[in-house]
This record gives C-alpha cells, structure tokens and sequence, in this order.
C-alpha cells in the first residue's frame, strides 16, 4: 500500500515537472545580450516586457536615465535579465545639488553645487540663472526668486532638484547693553522683516524689553539670539540648552568672554582693536573703526569666515543641532551712520545674512526630483556600478539551467515510479 503511494507521487512530481518544463520552454525570449544606448530605452523597454525579453540588457548612457527608467532596468533585473551599463565617454560627470530656503524673512533660496566637469550652468523653469567656474569644488548660490526645479548641468549631465519650501522666520532675540549698537541692530533686522524680541540692559536691576524678552528661550518661539557684549552673555539664561535644541546664536564684540557661553565656543576674544587714524567707518575691514580679535582654541572645531590682520573676526561652528556664530565687530553703528551713501543697506544686509546662517530651518523630510540630486550616485545605487556588456550576474535563475533542472527531476520520478512498479511485480 505504502509503495503505490510513493508511485502515486512520483507520477504527480513527474507530471509537475513536465508542465513546468513545457511552460518555461513556452515563453517567448530573445537570446544574448542586448546592447543600446540611453536615448533607444524608450522604445525598447515597453517591448522587451510585453513580448520577448533578452537573457542581458547592456546600456550605454551618455547622461543618467531618469526616476521611471531606472525603476524599469531595475525591475528586469529582478525578473532574471543580466542588466548592465556603462558611461559613453566623459558624459557621466559626477554631480550634485542641493536647495535649502534661507531662513529670513526675504524668502531666498540657498542652492548647493558640486559638478567635475570646466563648468556647470545653473538654471531653473526660465532659463539660465549662472555659470559656476570651480571644478570639483562646492559651491554656494544664493538666489532670491526661482521658477520650477533647479537644474545643474555639466557637460551633457543635469541634476533636478525641487525648491526647497520655506516657512515664515521665528523671531529673532536681541539682548546687549543700552547704546547705539543694540538701537541699531534691532533696527537693521526690524527693516529687513524681522520679529525681534529686544532686551537693553540700562542699568543693574534696570532694563528696556521690546516683545517676550522675558520668555524662555525657546526654538518653538526663537529661531536665534544675539548677544552683543558679555553683559548680556553672563544675563541671558539657556542659552546653551536653546542651541542644543536647535537655535542658532551669535556672539558679538566681547561676549564670547562670558563664562556662561565658555560651552559653545572654540575660540577666545582677544583684546580690542582700534582702527588707525583716518580710517573711513565704511572699511569693511573694520565694519565700524574697532573689533574683537577671536583666536581659535581647537583646530577644526570652527571656521574662520573672515580674517583681518591674520585674526579671525567672524567664525562658526555647530553645537549638537544648533549653530554659533562669533563676530569681532562691536561699532557696527558707525558703519551704518557714517560709512557712505549704501551703508543703510549694507549693515542691514550683513545682519540679516548673519542671522540667517545661524538660525533654526525646518526639516525636510522629503523631496522629489526627476533626475535627482545626485544622479550618478542614485544609478549606482539601482544598478550598481559600471561594467562591460555580460560582466553582472542575473539576479534571477538562468531559463536553461532551469529547463535541465525540470528534465532531472521528471526523469528521475518517472525512473523511481518504474523501479517501483518493478519491484512488486507490476508492469
């Protein structure tokens, strides 16, 4: 009884494996590896999946494929068609952008670049923006209005990237002693669009508070705080807690002195500089005829973002989420009142730019592109790397392999379902 069981499955094994083996045999496919360029990927692909699909696809890209086409070479990969490519020549330059919306009340756009090739043209829905000359280089762009996607292209190559969105600027924390550098601070980013929270210390136990400057500090209030001497400093509570958190601050003249800010810095203020006689209060090298030298204390904790008499005067550096910004200039006022016809506009313009390095931006948590960003590391990332036509194993199981595969097993249950039949007698 127990052996015409066994015979019984051996039949259905072996009648498996036949259907199976007729099927595979059934369906149409084309031998060999199929080699054609990008711009042949249109016509092709909707062919190969609706009738004969190659054993290997060899693609020659003079630029990236875009989103939809590299999902579809992918897909066939999975299915069991060797897929590979390979750049035509120097097309494939490495790329990348990026966009982030400056947080300032302007709304403008900060678009990061790399591109490897002499130049890079950068453009959006209306044509083009700028040319970027630094091979291999970062760079940085800032943009107050753009149409449509971002375009960086280099040599034949373009990387897309969507316009960052942006949100109304938090208000801004100003606290410093009473004199014109804190009037005239709060007045600059009060012109530029800023809310600004002000806090004057006049004299010990007396202040001026404009808005909630009695408030805690808080990024769900305050996108940055500006402390414009060491008086304020020491007075201001949570700070470091505020840029932990994800606010951004700047140390202004001798605040970076304080102890309660030692935390966040990695530099020291040296001793007060004043500019020589007859220096002009618009002396950019001065930003208002005196400054604070900062000497970094950590080598690669900071940055130097400006230098003078090979002193560092405005450095940054990050905090856990947060940004720090110290600044040597402490008379900035001078340069607003006396330094020429576009002094107004120019001090107004340097603050609001400082601030806006500093302060806290919402985070992206997703983007679309059709190229993408990074379009060279996005097909390595679906495709793997370069190789020659047959050089990428299939991801699938061989059709031939396969149909031996089902003949061994038909065969080998059809010769035990007889041995079977002959051990008992039967024929």
């Amino acid at each position: 009884m127990i052996r015409r069981r066994v015979e019984l499955v051996l039949r259905i094994v072996a009648a498996a494996a036949i259907v199976a083996w007729i099927v595979n045999a059934a369906v149409p496919r084309a031998g060999g590896v199929v080699s054609v360029r990008g711009d042949e990927l249109g016509e092709a692909l909707p062919s190969w999946t609706r009738s004969a699909t190659p054993s290997g696809v060899h693609v020659r890209l003079d630029t990236t494929p875009d989103a939809a086409t590299s999902a579809w070479l992918a897909a066939l990969r999975r299915a069991g068609t060797e897929v590979s490519w390979s750049g035509e020549g120097h097309a494939l330059a490495p790329i990348a952008l990026e966009t982030y919306a400056a947080a300032d009340p302007a709304g403008a756009t900060i678009v990061l670049s790399s591109a490897a090739g002499d130049t890079a043209v950068l453009s959006d829905a209306l044509g083009v923006l700028d040319t970027l000359c630094a091979p291999g280089s970062p760079s940085s762009v800032r943009l107050a209005s753009l149409v449509g996607e971002v375009t960086l292209t280099s040599g034949e190559q373009p990387a897309r990237a969507t316009i960052a969105g942006g949100r109304a600027p938090k208000r801004v924390y100003v606290a410093g002693a009473a004199g014109w550098e804190a009037k005239f601070v709060v007045a600059a980013l009060e012109e530029a669009g800023w809310s600004v929270d002000a806090r004057v210390f006049v004299a010990p136990g007396l202040d001026v508070v404009q808005g909630a400057a009695r408030a805690a500090l808080d990024t769900s209030r305050h996108s940055a705080v500006i402390l414009l001497d060491s008086a304020a400093a020491e007075t201001v509570r949570g700070v470091e807690a505020f840029v932990r958190a994800g606010g951004g601050v700047v140390l202004a003249g001798d605040a970076s002195r304080a102890r309660r800010v030692a935390e966040l810095i990695a530099w020291r203020a040296a001793s007060r500089e004043t500019a020589a006689l007859g220096t002009l209060p618009g002396d950019t090298a001065w930003r208002g005829l005196s400054r604070v030298p900062l000497r970094l204390t950590a080598e690669g904790a900071a940055l130097s973002l400006e230098v003078r008499s090979g002193a560092p005067v405005v450095v940054a550096r990050r905090h856990y989420a947060g940004r720090v910004a110290g600044v040597g200039y402490d008379a900035t006022w001078r340069w607003r009142m006396a330094g020429g016809d576009d002094s107004v506009a120019e001090h107004r313009a340097w603050w609001t730019r400082l601030v806006s390095s500093v302060a806290a931006r919402p985070t992206v948590l997703e983007r679309e592109a059709i190229t993408g960003a990074a379009p060279i590391a996005a097909l390595h990332a679906v495709l793997g790397p370069p190789s020659a036509p047959g050089d990428t194993p299939a991801a699938g199981f061989p059709r031939s392999v396969l149909a031996n595969l089902l003949g061994l097993i038909a065969l080998s249950a059809l010769l035990g379902e007889w041995l079977l039949r002959r051990s008992r007698g039967a024929r």
